[in-house]
């Protein structure tokens, strides 16, 4: 069983750029089968964004620990790969007027870590169905514009958090389905943080 979500936003400026964070609660599944991908990631949503950038870098920075209690490099997608094809479809590069100009969008962080809950013995474990694991995961991404010379002008920041716990009893196919939600909300939330901030943070770099 899957517990709503619930969703908390923050943002706070920082010399003069738009720092953005999102946390978002409810509950998640076990592990993915790396023989058997998890379902196709959701397609980004909303407003392609314009970008008057003579091109767009994406740059991982995260590096998967590839180890317990880490199990992000496990999933397919991961949530890095869904991040960016997150940016290389909404994030469009249409030329500067001033040579040189670059947008890089960088995947700072994206985790997701298990960690093993206390479940009832004795005859209450053999009858309850209480949650077994929870999942926290983390995505963290900035978006810059740079100009010729490498000096960044403009930033946005985008945390977003989110944790599931998965059931005791719950089907392989329970578990793979939470994954994917999973990812696809880290992904979700974080494409909405930045299609609030880039109108108000970018404006003179966009282009209509």
């Amino acid at each position: 069983m899957i517990t709503p979500i619930v969703t908390r936003r923050r943002m706070l400026v920082q010399g003069g750029g738009l720092l953005l964070a999102a946390a978002t609660l409810g509950s998640l599944a076990g592990c993915a089968d790396p023989a058997k991908p998890m379902p196709a990631p959701t397609l980004p949503q909303g407003q392609v964004w314009n970008l008057l950038v003579d091109r767009l870098e994406v740059e991982v920075a995260y590096v998967a620990p590839r180890a317990a209690p880490n199990i992000d490099h496990a999933l397919s997608p991961t949530p890095t790969q869904a991040a960016e094809v997150w940016a290389r479809q909404k994030l469009i590069a249409k030329g500067a007027p001033t040579p040189g100009v670059t947008a890089r969008f960088i995947i700072r962080r994206a985790s997701i870590i298990e960690a093993a809950l206390a479940t009832p013995g004795g005859i209450r474990g053999l009858v309850a169905d209480d949650p077994a694991f929870r999942y926290d995961a983390i995505l963290e991404a900035d978006l810059e514009i740079r100009n010729a010379t490498g000096f960044r002008d403009r930033q946005i920041a985008v945390r977003q958090d989110a944790s599931r716990t998965v059931k005791e009893r719950a089907t392989y196919d329970e578990r793979r389905a939470v994954w994917a939600e999973l990812v696809n909300d880290l992904v979700d939330q974080m494409g909405r943080s930045f299609d609030q901030a880039i109108p108000a943070n970018f404006g003179p770099v966009l282009t209509y």
